[in-house]
């Protein structure tokens, strides 16, 4: 580790909460359950150090989050998790510190929520596939992504991930009070939707998937729980279909069968809002 500092300590150098800091000063959150934002202008070092210093001393606790409930296109409703100014800066200080070691990780063909990527990237190579042969197409979601991660399996990927103790302490308390729900064997389940590092821990779980996808040899374009599997055969098609499933369940994720199909490429297909093109 980086001159034998924690990531929480990297995290709270000055330079890093000033970045942090920067990227969310016009937001009108909340600085904490009992300090408005408005209060928070008055006092604002006096704040974030006592913040940076609860960070060190391992004092801090995280405020608890607001919910509030969103309509899905599809029909029903998810609920949202908005954290507190303070926990943000904290969130987005250690993601600052976190995302280069987990750039060296993922895969290539994994798109969201990473620097330096965007939507017009994954469809530029899933352009690139078709244009190749791999016409036949999985169009995939994974059931209720973000509400369905076992956090028992999540905690042992961010163990190995971080290698350090004192940010797993914090990490834990993050998963623990935001949103999640209780199985029947009673295990937590899903991560806060709202939360700064969850994107984060989203790619970092679904990295094995990736990596097993290659491993098979299976063409793939992932845009977060979305992703396509190309083949040149529709026979290819379907057992590729058949490992994501299985390889979904081993890390306990499900394939939404109404959003998933097996289809040839072409304008009547769309994949993250553009149309697909035709096999040449």
């Amino acid at each position: 580790m980086k001159g034998n500092r924690t990531f929480l300590e990297r995290a709270m150098a000055p330079e890093v909460l000033d970045q942090a800091w920067r990227r969310l000063r016009r937001e009108h959150t909340p600085w904490s359950v009992t300090v408005s934002r408005d209060a928070l202008e008055h006092h604002l070092l006096a704040h974030i150090l006592t913040c940076r210093q609860e960070v060190l001393d391992g004092s801090y606790r995280p405020q608890p989050v607001r919910q509030f409930t969103m309509n899905k296109a599809s029909g029903g409703r998810r609920i949202i998790s908005a954290q507190y100014l303070r926990d943000k800066l904290v969130q987005r200080a250690l993601l600052i510190v976190l995302e280069p070691r987990a750039e060296q990780l993922f895969h290539p063909d994994s798109y969201a929520y990473r620097p330096g990527r965007s939507v017009a990237m994954a469809l530029a190579r899933v352009r690139e596939r078709v244009r190749v042969g791999q016409a036949w197409l999985v169009d995939a979601d994974i059931r209720s992504f973000f509400d369905s991660i076992p956090h028992r399996e999540l905690l042992q990927v961010l163990k190995h991930f971080l290698r350090d103790r004192t940010a797993m302490a914090l990490v834990e308390r993050w998963l623990a009070q935001g949103a999640h729900h209780t199985s029947l064997l009673r295990s937590r389940r899903g991560i806060s939707q709202g939360a700064i590092l969850s994107p984060l821990f989203c790619n970092l779980y679904l990295d094995r998937f990736d990596r097993a996808l290659e491993k098979e040899n299976i063409p793939f374009v992932r845009f977060a729980d979305d992703f396509l599997l190309f083949a040149d055969r529709r026979a290819r098609a379907e057992e590729a279909l058949g490992f994501a499933v299985r390889e979904l369940e081993k890390i306990g994720l499900q394939i939404h069968p109404e959003k998933t199909r097996i289809i040839r490429s072409g304008p009547a297909v769309r994949f993250l809002g553009e149309r697909l093109p035709a096999p040449p």
